[in-house]
């Protein structure tokens, strides 16, 4: 595969297993524990990731710490299919781009230093960083609505390497 093409159908998999998620559920993807809808929120949290990167492309400046924090998409799934829907048509959009696009990155990594710093990228990097980031949530989901009985696909939460690893064992 050429250019970003097999980094964008990942991404594309992974917000399509989200919509997928989000048909399994049901008052348990908005269901509080603890004061917090624990599902949603970590959805959420993946999904403004994406907003960040498809945010910052045209300035080539992604800001991961000015996520929208969008309440909406935590307490509801019909909110939450719709940034989903939206966004793998955003992400496909990235197709005809270079993973050597640069870009300037921001994420605060330590809450004591004042000014986060920007560090230099790129398109194919950030792509990569957003499959392991979703994989990474999803894993913490999975395990959340299974204490509500609610089994998700295998793959579910489960890094492309692993899964890779699993099928080659066999």
């Amino acid at each position: 595969m050429t250019g970003t093409l097999g980094m964008v159908r990942a991404n594309r998999r992974y917000l399509t297993q989200g919509l997928a998620l989000l048909d399994r559920l049901n008052d348990q993807y908005a269901s509080r524990r603890g004061g917090r809808s624990l599902v949603g929120a970590q959805y959420r949290h993946v999904l403004e990731h994406y907003q960040c990167l498809i945010e910052g492309i045209a300035e080539e400046r992604v800001d991961y710490d000015a996520r929208r924090r969008d309440k909406s998409i935590e307490e509801s799934r019909a909110r939450a299919r719709e940034a989903t829907d939206s966004l793998i048509d955003a992400v496909g959009g990235l197709e005809g781009l270079s993973p050597d696009l640069p870009l300037l990155v921001q994420m605060q990594c330590d809450p004591d230093r004042g000014e986060p710093g920007w560090t230099r990228s790129t398109l194919g990097r950030e792509l990569q960083f957003l499959v392991s980031h979703a994989v990474h949530h999803f894993a913490l989901i999975k395990l959340l609505v299974a204490q509500d009985g609610i089994d998700l696909d295998p793959a579910f939460g489960i890094a492309p390497s692993t899964l890779s690893h699993a099928r080659a064992a066999r």
